[in-house]
């Protein structure tokens, strides 16, 4: 739901902090997939190895150790201004590309996940581990290029719509190791 701020309206603007130290690299480096069923308990601490584990361990969380993608920081969905004001920001419609390099035998995940609007994305940059607020739309395709040394993986884009910014966490130590399965 939008909320409506008049000019002159704004809410507690909280502090901007400047650090010329730190930088964060980027790509999307690793992607999880949380159940909508299970977000709740895991956005009580999601810096918790335990609850991450816990949620794999259940089938809740589907995790992709190694990606390569970007994130587009969000698309603005513009409303209808009123008085002087020409139009209002209602929302932000964020798109996630990544690439899976696992493609060998994962077809049926694919297919089973695909068109989903039941998980929230998690995904994470060189340190910071960023969860969507609201669940996302899950589209995998898996093209092959007319070049001879050039992998096959499975592309995959995620897109939901939110009056937020992703939260931003720490990434805790063991949730986006590569575990294989026999």
């Amino acid at each position: 739901m939008a909320v409506y701020y008049p000019s002159g309206c704004d809410t507690n603007i909280a502090d901007h902090l400047c650090s010329v130290c730190d930088v964060e690299l980027g790509r999307v480096r690793s992607v999880a997939f949380i159940n909508k069923s299970y977000y709740p308990t895991l956005s009580v601490d999601p810096e918790n190895a335990s609850l991450w584990a816990a949620g794999i361990a259940a089938g809740d969380i589907f995790v992709y150790p190694e990606t390569q993608g970007e994130y587009d920081g969000g698309a603005p969905n513009m409303g209808q201004g009123y008085g002087d004001t020409e139009e209002t920001l209602n929302s932000y419609t964020f798109t996630l590309q990544a690439k899976d390099p696992n493609y060998i035998g994962n077809r049926n995940h694919w297919n089973s996940i695909k068109g989903s609007r039941n998980f929230h994305v998690a995904y994470r940059s060189e340190t910071v581990l960023r969860i969507s607020d609201e669940p996302t739309t899950i589209v995998p395709t898996n093209p092959i290029a007319n070049d001879l040394k050039a992998e096959v993986v499975w592309d995959f884009s995620c897109k939901w719509t939110s009056g937020n910014f992703p939260d931003e966490y720490t990434t805790p130590d063991g949730i986006f190791d590569c575990v294989a399965v026999s």
